[in-house]
């Protein structure tokens, strides 16, 4: 009997809820915008934790953002705190990531009114050092995220589930998940 770990059952999940709700998602019901450059981006600032695969909370993190054209494209950085532990044994010393990636917003006419923005991303990311949970510096960057209304002041704030691995590339590859919670300027 094969076995099917809690991870592979909501990577699934989530697979599935994307490919159920894709149809919904039409083109035209996306705002027009005219495409911005770089440094028309915004400055989001915040911070997080990661998780591990049994749902152990073991560090907590620092980020800084930029998107820019639309909110369609990131660059992150995200600093680990201190030491990833789990059950006495250290996974990863405190380090930096480096991520660089593209954002689909998805646009359902009933989210649309309400101001939420969903987005899904993907795109690539670099460690500063190799440990138990990524065997390599290069590694592949997904996330998933929410960004709540405009406040009166202009700003924003973004939830976002993020994973980073190698996708088995090169051994380890535990991956790391973490919760993110930024203000976005």
């Amino acid at each position: 009997m094969q076995h099917f770990s809690a991870r592979r059952i909501a990577m699934a999940l989530w697979i599935g809820l994307a490919l159920f709700l894709a149809p919904r998602v039409r083109a035209d019901e996306a705002p027009a915008a005219e495409p911005t450059d770089f440094l028309d981006g915004h400055l989001a600032l915040g911070t997080g934790m990661s998780i591990q695969y049994d749902g152990t909370s073991t560090t907590t993190l620092g980020l800084a953002t930029w998107t820019w054209h639309d909110d369609h494209y990131e660059l992150a950085a995200f600093r680990f705190s201190s030491a990833q532990r789990r059950l006495g044994e250290t996974l990863a010393g405190p380090n930096s990531v480096l991520e660089i990636s593209r954002r689909w917003r998805l646009n359902w006419s009933l989210i649309d009114r309400s101001g939420l923005q969903l987005f899904v991303g993907g795109g690539a990311a670099y460690k500063t050092e190799t440990d138990e949970l990524n065997g390599s510096r290069l590694n592949f960057a997904e996330q998933f995220g929410w960004r709540f209304p405009r406040q009166e002041n202009g700003g924003q704030v973004e939830f976002a589930i993020r994973h980073i691995s190698n996708a088995g590339i090169k051994k380890p590859n535990k991956g790391q998940d973490f919760l993110t919670l930024a203000y976005v300027f």
